[in-house]
């Protein structure tokens, strides 16, 4: 048993030495790329121009960057673009039980559709209402149907939506950052390799960009994707303590007192070496320029500012596949294994918690993955590298203009030193300079009494060593092609970078930015391709990660956030596919309307407000969503306008007619008024004639009363005279 166990380690081992002996190399023309994305060239490669075989220039050759602005614009365009991935299952089982829950979602709003129709019949039944038809409770049943089939969204594609929303906002994960790196790996090398591995815990997701200098991939030509490839090794430079943290609990007693022994060693950073660097097979150079082949590169691709002393050590992680027979059929497992320095070895073997495919479930791949960006023959497109003419190109013309302009001088005479006047001096110097100052102030001095032949000092009809116009416009106008036709490889034209002038028209931007969409739809295409693994691949992990199921909370908006569940039951044991819009599409779909929303913005259908949201909104569909609400809205307006517009002529109508009809009345009551005023009139008078006759009467009553008192006055006067005793008093009646 223990002699199988040391065969089988002996096997891994021997694995692991054949992997990075057979499979790691200097990648001498991806850290020419890299060079020129960061604006460092090979010290030595116009060291011939500079120095002009011992002469000398006034400049040196400079970089100047061409092409990294044509990368970062590709990047950041693309960037701009959100991900809106959508989630969809493949697997047959899960497809099943998808169709399953679909049809009991369907019954059960049916029954509750037909329990509300019974309740609604009963009760028109007593009320002595008339019942609804079965036409229009079967139109209603129909349309039910047809909206749970068309929008019925299962608990799998809820779960794994939930999974790939969560991943792309983790802090941890970092998907915006990490993602950032891996577009720029593919356009600056060819090349892009991340891995996706358990965190140390066993409790998240770890999303991982690998340095392409530092992954070795024996790539399958059969698949796009490295990860069904056969072996990788991923190489790191590591101190001893970041060793110890990483593989230290996968050490023996024997490893660790190894690594206390090993020596620490230096290396200077400003150190090159010469590399002949030539295809093994065709024997030609494998990088361009005028010393291509005999590049001056560092000797490892870092640049240490703060010191030339670092300590790490190389440690080399090792994954291959291998068919084995289990149970009476062969199935592909994968094995790990790691080498530190040249000594020790971490045989950690057959991987057990491996991700399989449900209908395939022979099948495995490695961690590592990723994509290259190949021409037909295999090999890595890098646009640095298929530029490089260019740029060195670019920096020589560069270098010629300044060259041209730092040995330009002025327009001068020739003079004869033998003919200057020997009175302004007694030494040459001296006669020069006056004679310089006399013909400034406009006398040029000839002495004809001098010995010797006479003749003007200017001998020759003199000199122009200025710069004309027409070399420096040549040399711009080179620089400018060489430019244009970087813009031609890339799809960057100057239209992306922001060089449109007063002159160009719109028509013409417009073909400039078409023409850009389709030579960086390929570009956009493998990127939108390698989003889609690496949101595949963190699936896929949680499923081993998040055995007992995930919590998190979803960033839905400004103020809005969800809390999620996904339970293990609905993502664990499904195949997933993601598919994700084509971000070329988009991007010119967010510029038609960008431009259609300014035009509706003019037309006044949609309103300033709306326009700025739709400028500043990062997805087409909440763009297209806003011109939508907008131009609805929009429409609701008008047609309420138009029926407030009819109301306002239907009152105008009756405003004028109420307006007729009160003329009429006014007049009517001006008439009613005069026959008041003369009511009045009439009554004043009569209550004048009243009041005269009620004074009259008054006046012949109190008349009548004073008479009647005068005679009973004269009456009691009588009685009292007659000396009768019983007639003094009189009756009053």
């Amino acid at each position: 048993m223990e002699k199988e166990k040391n065969k089988k380690e002996k096997e891994i081992l021997d694995n692991i030495d054949r992997a990075i002996n057979e499979l790691v190399y200097e990648k001498t023309q991806i850290i020419k790329a890299y060079n020129y994305y960061h604006g460092k060239r090979d010290p030595e490669q116009f060291r011939h121009l500079e120095e002009n075989y011992g002469i000398g220039t006034p400049t040196s050759v400079e970089f100047i960057p061409l092409v990294r602005k044509h990368v970062d614009v590709l990047i950041g365009e693309y960037l701009s673009t959100p991900v809106l991935p959508r989630v969809s299952c493949k697997d047959s089982e899960t497809l099943s039980n998808i169709e399953r829950d679909k049809q009991l979602e369907i019954n059960s709003q049916i029954v509750f559709e037909l329990n509300n129709h019974l309740k609604n019949t009963l009760y028109n039944s007593i009320s002595g209402d008339p019942n609804s038809t079965d036409k229009e409770v079967e139109a209603r049943l129909n349309e039910l149907k047809e909206s749970i089939d068309r929008n019925f969204i299962s608990e799998y594609e809820i779960a794994g939506q939930n999974i790939v929303d969560w991943s792309m906002q983790s802090r941890i994960i970092d998907f915006a950052n990490q993602r950032k790196l891996l577009l720029t790996d593919l356009l600056v090398s060819g090349t892009s390799y991340y891995k996706v591995y358990p965190s140390p815990t066993n409790t998240g997701v770890v999303l991982k960009v690998l340095n392409p200098l530092n992954t070795f991939i024996d790539r399958n030509p059969e698949s796009p994707y490295l990860k069904y490839s056969a072996r990788s090794v991923v190489r790191e430079y590591l101190t001893k303590d970041q060793i110890l943290a990483k593989y230290g609990d996968y050490l023996s007693k024997d490893d660790l007192e190894e690594i206390d022994t090993l020596q620490d060693y230096s290396v200077d950073g400003s150190a090159t070496t010469y590399l002949r660097s030539y295809d093994s097979i065709t024997g030609n150079t494998m990088s361009d320029g005028i010393l291509g082949g005999f590049e001056v590169t560092p000797l490892l691709p870092y640049e240490r500012n703060t010191s030339k002393y670092f300590r790490v050590f190389p440690c080399y992680e090792v994954e291959w596949l291998k068919s084995e027979k289990e149970n009476g059929k062969f199935v592909v497992n994968r094995y790990e294994g790691v080498r530190i320095g040249t000594n020790i070895y971490i045989p950690k073997g057959k991987v057990e918690n491996i991700t399989r495919s449900i209908d395939d479930d022979r099948s495995a791949s490695l961690s590592v993955n990723g994509l290259f960006y190949s021409d037909r023959n295999g090999d890595p497109f890098s646009l640095l590298i298929k530029t490089a003419n260019l740029q060195d190109k670019n920096d020589v013309l560069h270098f010629y203009r300044d060259n041209v302009i730092s040995e330009a001088g002025g327009v001068g005479d020739w003079l004869d030193i033998a003919h200057l006047p020997k009175f302004l001096g007694s030494d040459v110097t001296e006669r020069l300079m006056k004679w310089k100052a006399y013909k400034k102030s406009g006398i040029a001095l000839i002495d004809s009494s001098q010995e010797g032949l006479q003749m003007a000092n200017t001998t020759f009809g003199g000199y122009d060593d200025t710069i004309k116009l027409q070399t420096i416009q040549a040399i711009d106008l080179a620089i400018q092609r060489n430019e244009e036709t970087c813009s031609m490889i890339t799809g960057v034209f100057r239209e992306k970078l922001g060089g449109i002038e007063q002159k160009d028209a719109v028509t013409n931007v417009q073909v400039g930015v078409r023409q850009s969409t389709y030579i960086t739809k390929q570009y956009y295409q493998i990127m939108d391709l390698l989003t889609r693994e690496i949101l595949i691949d963190i699936l896929n992990l949680s499923k081993v990660v998040f055995k007992n199921g995930i919590s998190g909370t979803l960033i839905l908006g400004e103020k809005l956030n969800k809390i999620f569940t996904a339970l293990p039951e609905h993502y664990s044991f499904t195949d997933y596919d993601i598919h994700i819009a084509d971000s070329a599409e988009v991007i010119k779909e967010q510029e038609t309307i960008k431009q259609l929303g300014m035009e509706l913005t003019k037309g006044g259908l949609v309103d300033p407000e709306t326009l700025i949201e739709i400028i500043t909104s990062t997805g087409l569909t909440k763009m297209k969503e806003n011109v939508k609400t907008s131009i609805t809205k929009k429409k609701t307006e008008n047609d309420q306008l138009g029926k407030l517009s009819q109301q306002v002529q239907q009152l105008d109508q009756q405003l004028k007619q109420t307006s007729s009809e009160a003329e009429k009345l006014q007049k009517e009551v001006e008439s009613l008024n005069a026959e008041k005023l003369k009511l009045e009139k009439d009554k004043l008078e009569f209550q004048k004639q009243l009041e005269w006759f009620k004074a009259k009467d008054q006046s012949s009553y109190n008349e009548q009363k004073l008479e009647w008192e005068k005679k009973r006055v004269q009456l009691e006067g009588l009685q009292l005279l007659d000396n009768n005793k019983n007639n003094d008093e009189i009756r009053n009646e």
